[in-house]
């Protein structure tokens, strides 16, 4: 009975772009690959000095789909339960880049039920992450609209001036953008500890060099070009704080 509780947290559903078209050779590298970065996930967790308990993630794995659940209590998540939630998305999606895979996907809030014996994980934070996660022009993972504003009241009245999140209007498949709280995972390559960049080795460069080892077929290079502008804007947003940062330590 344990396993069909409800449960109320976070979830993320998480698509591989490209993977439907893989043949076999690409479809086992890929399994592998997916593998190292999954037990690289699993570890981040771990290491989370008691922010996140292992027990209350869930993952789950289905063809070139990854869902993971975050089960805060019963009173739901607040902000330091997102911040966190957001942190092991950023490494996660770092990984990926690092090892090939690209992700794109969605962050949902709310009720849902887990039943791991028969990998089975259903209820409104999965409905809402599933509706919107393949629906974004871009590599990177956003929270749904109704999510964003859950986490917009979380904020309310509060500072936030940590790089796990950001807002951005985030370009969609139907040419419309919607504002989002989104994954800052550019923010990583900006920071001496998670940065893939070896010495001398622009930020920007290293971006360009991970997509550029991806097929592009007709049709999907927005997704590329949004993506890049994203990346931009991140940067160009962590400049501005840091040089706002300066300007307040001058004045104290």
């Amino acid at each position: 009975m344990q396993e069909r509780k409800k449960r109320y947290g976070i979830v993320a559903v998480l698509d591989a772009l490209g993977a439907a078209s893989y043949g076999d050779a690409e479809v086992k590298r890929f399994m592998g690959v997916q593998e190292r970065v999954l037990t690289q996930l699993d570890e981040k967790i771990s290491n989370q000095q008691g922010e996140v308990r292992r027990e209350a993630i869930s993952l789950f794995t289905f063809n070139d789909t990854i869902l993971i659940a975050y089960a805060t209590g019963e009173e739901g998540p607040v902000l330091p339960h997102v911040t966190a939630f957001f942190r092991i998305l950023r490494r996660f999606f770092l990984d990926s880049l690092i090892h090939g895979l690209i992700f794109r996907g969605s962050v949902a809030i709310g009720a849902f039920y887990v039943n791991k014996k028969r990998n089975v994980v259903m209820g409104q934070a999965v409905t809402d992450a599933a509706a919107w996660y393949d629906k974004a022009e871009w590599i990177g993972i956003h929270a749904t609209p109704r999510t964003t504003i859950a986490i917009q009241m979380l904020l309310e009245g509060r500072r936030h001036e940590t790089h796990e999140m950001l807002d951005y209007d985030v370009p969609m498949r139907n040419g419309r953008s919607v504002p989002a709280k989104v994954v800052d995972w550019p923010a990583a390559f900006f920071f001496k500890s998670m940065t893939p960049c070896r010495d001398g080795e622009g930020r920007r460069e290293k971006l360009l060099r991970f997509l550029s080892g991806h097929v592009m077929p007709l049709g999907t290079e927005t997704k590329y070009s949004n993506t890049i502008d994203f990346f931009d804007h991140s940067a160009q947003e962590l400049a501005r704080f840091r040089s706002s940062l300066k300007e307040k330590r001058k004045h104290r």
